[in-house]
């Protein structure tokens, strides 16, 4: 069910970010994200330093990025969001967020159940030189909130 609602979530996002461009109408990535994703505003925002510490993702690389986390690691609740200039650097961003994804399975595997299995539902997502990473996605009513707002 958490796998359905994930890419449930992924594809809302896809849409709606899917012809974001830096200046597009004056809304941002993050915007575009708080303004879809119910949960997004009680997340953390990581910093630039997280996304390369963390991922490898260089921000300055990024057209334009969203990385949040809950403020409670044990709960496992991400979503990172890069736009990148090209599908070449996309390319690039995928395989690191895919080894992100691994590693952080590797992590939790024998301790944490519950995110183990909220990352292994998750995937990287891409269209185009939009990449999205979804872990622990919202429940069925919100992600019926995200389908209304299409």
């Amino acid at each position: 069910m958490k796998k359905l609602l994930s890419a449930i979530l992924t594809l809302c996002l896809l849409c709606a970010c899917a012809q974001c461009e830096p200046g597009s109408e004056g809304e941002t990535l993050l915007d575009r994200v708080l303004r879809l994703v119910p949960d997004a505003a009680g997340l953390v925002r990581m910093s630039g330093d997280d996304l390369y510490d963390l991922i490898g993702i260089d921000p300055e690389s990024c057209v334009d990025w969203v990385y949040l986390a809950a403020a409670d690691a044990l709960e496992g609740r991400e979503l990172i969001v890069v736009l990148m200039p090209d599908a070449e650097s996309a390319d690039e961003a995928e395989t690191l967020l895919d080894h992100y994804l691994e590693a952080r399975m590797r992590e939790t595997r024998n301790y944490l159940p519950d995110a183990y299995q909220a990352l292994s539902e998750a995937s990287v997502v891409r269209q185009g030189c939009l990449l999205i990473l979804s872990v622990a996605a919202p429940e069925a009513d919100e992600a019926a909130l995200l389908l209304a707002e299409e």
